[in-house]
């Protein structure tokens, strides 16, 4: 049974992405070794893309039926300096489904993993929070990125649709990095 999802960049290295996992594992209740994670890249059927993504309808996409899963936690965000998940359209659609299971008791919201170790732990490194916090200033989520138009034209309409928008994405976004970085502030002190 999968117990995280996986929210990452594809153009990240992958010792950068395993390493981020393996930390994230290590700040879990029990045996890190039992983590159990779902990754695209691993769980999706490379050879029928388009049908991973629902032909065109999110809520039949596996994005959305692995976040929806009952046994899932949580969604651990592989981020760098540079947060490049945030740019990416698909990404937000994680985040999307994320902010609406937050409100759920069992679900532990968006956690920001590094190579160093999850950013709301306090364990990834000041270097990787100053640039974190630098990068998000600027970051208006309308801009991400997708392969194809048609996904971006869909998600866009997804979260305008939530109330409040992309200014409540970009709202969320921060907030989750402003609290993530509090905790690093903290671990510091």
């Amino acid at each position: 049974k999968m117990q995280w999802f996986v929210s990452h960049y594809w153009g990240m290295p992958v010792r950068h992405f395993s390493d981020a996992i393996r930390k994230h594992a290590q700040c879990c209740e029990g045996d890190w070794r039992d983590s159990a994670y779902w990754i695209c890249t691993f769980s999706n059927s490379q050879w029928d893309v388009k049908a991973e993504l629902g032909h065109g309808k999110w809520q039949e996409s596996s994005f959305y039926l692995a976040l929806r899963s009952p046994d899932c936690q949580g969604t651990t965000m592989i981020i760098d300096e540079l947060v490049l998940p945030l740019q990416r359209i698909w990404c937000l659609f994680e985040v999307y489904q994320t902010i609406s299971l937050s409100h759920s008791e069992c679900f532990q919201g968006l956690l920001l993993c590094t190579s160093a170790g999850v950013l709301q732990k306090g364990n990834a490194g000041t270097d990787v929070a100053v640039a974190v916090a630098k990068t998000v200033a600027d970051l208006d989520t309308r801009s991400a990125e997708a392969t194809e138009e048609s996904d971006r034209l869909m998600i866009h309409a997804l979260i305008q649709s939530m109330p409040g928008g992309f200014d409540a994405m970009n709202t969320f976004v921060r907030e989750t990095i402003c609290k993530a970085l509090e905790a690093s502030h903290l671990h510091y002190e």
